[in-house]
């Protein structure tokens, strides 16, 4: 399916592809100094680093204009794509009272209200029902988008969720970012179920695909005025549950393999793109660990 999909690319997912794959950039290098920072002691704070996730995010954000937005932890790509405060991104993980949170919630209760973005409280999963009880009162044509981890589709009041917008038809999209781990322990260890299966048994539009791009966008294209939808994504976290640890060699990485494409296919030029990010970063981060 994946090949055929990038059979006759035109100009059209191109640009599409180009733009995902500059906020992929983006996110991988913020995520990076992140983990420079943390080892260098300057970070504190407990950080889920979402280095090897990042197609997801910067996929939804090119698909899904000003949505209502819910995450978790590991969520600072979804942070950066969807327009969060970068600056009171930093100061959240530097303890700062500048920060999302005034600096006392660290890497998962990152929000910005300005741009819909609700922080996590940190019970997994808690923001599931709660995005559905916002969905319950947006405007018609808005949309909430819900994101959580293949440990919290475990939860109950996850299940009771999708089984009240099911029944209520909210205009919600669930996308389970599902790594296979939940902190170190795989899915089939902990259960024989399949998320995408229940929530089709409430009624649910859902499927089950890789973090591809242009996976993401067929189904969003086509689940986003079917709604409720959930889509079941399977991606590779690079990093440790909590901390900058390494997993070991991820069974894919969605990153290298656009970067390749783009480079090889189209002779884009990836490296003037991470070059340029690089420096903004830089910047932005030195501008940030000045101020006291």
């Amino acid at each position: 399916i994946t090949k055929n999909l990038y059979k006759n690319i035109d100009k059209t997912k191109l640009n599409y592809l180009l733009s995902v794959f500059k906020k992929m950039s983006y996110c991988r290098i913020f995520e990076e100094k992140i983990k420079e920072i943390k080892n260098q002691g300057k970070i504190k704070n407990l950080v889920y680093l979402s280095i090897g996730q990042e197609s997801i995010a910067s996929s939804l954000s090119d698909l899904i204009n000003k949505p209502w937005l819910f995450f978790q932890h590991r969520g600072h790509s979804n942070y950066l794509c969807f327009g969060g405060d970068q600056k009171k991104l930093i100061d959240e993980l530097l303890e700062k009272k500048t920060g999302s949170n005034k600096g006392y919630g660290g890497s998962p209760p990152i929000q910005d209200f300005k741009k819909r973005i609700i922080g996590h409280s940190g019970l997994i999963g808690d923001h599931v029902p709660v995005a559905c009880g916002l969905s319950l009162k947006t405007k018609k044509n808005d949309i909430t988008l819900c994101i959580f981890g293949d440990g919290a589709a475990e939860e109950d009041y996850v299940l009771a969720s999708l089984g009240f917008a099911g029944s209520k038809k909210l205009r919600i999209l669930f996308i389970c970012e599902d790594n296979d781990m939940s902190v170190l322990t795989p899915i089939s260890d902990r259960r024989s179920w399949k998320i995408h299966e229940v929530a089709q048994s409430f009624k649910i539009n859902a499927c089950e695909i890789t973090d591809d791009p242009l996976l993401i966008k067929t189904k969003v294209d086509e689940y986003k005025n079917k709604l409720p939808a959930l889509i079941n994504i399977k991606t590779c976290r690079d990093v440790w549950h909590e901390g900058t640890g390494s997993d070991g060699d991820p069974l894919w990485s969605r990153y290298k393999i656009l970067k390749k494409y783009l480079s090889k296919n189209h002779n884009i030029d990836v490296k003037k793109i991470e070059n340029s990010n690089n420096i903004k970063i830089e910047k932005l981060w030195k501008k940030q660990l000045q101020i006291q």
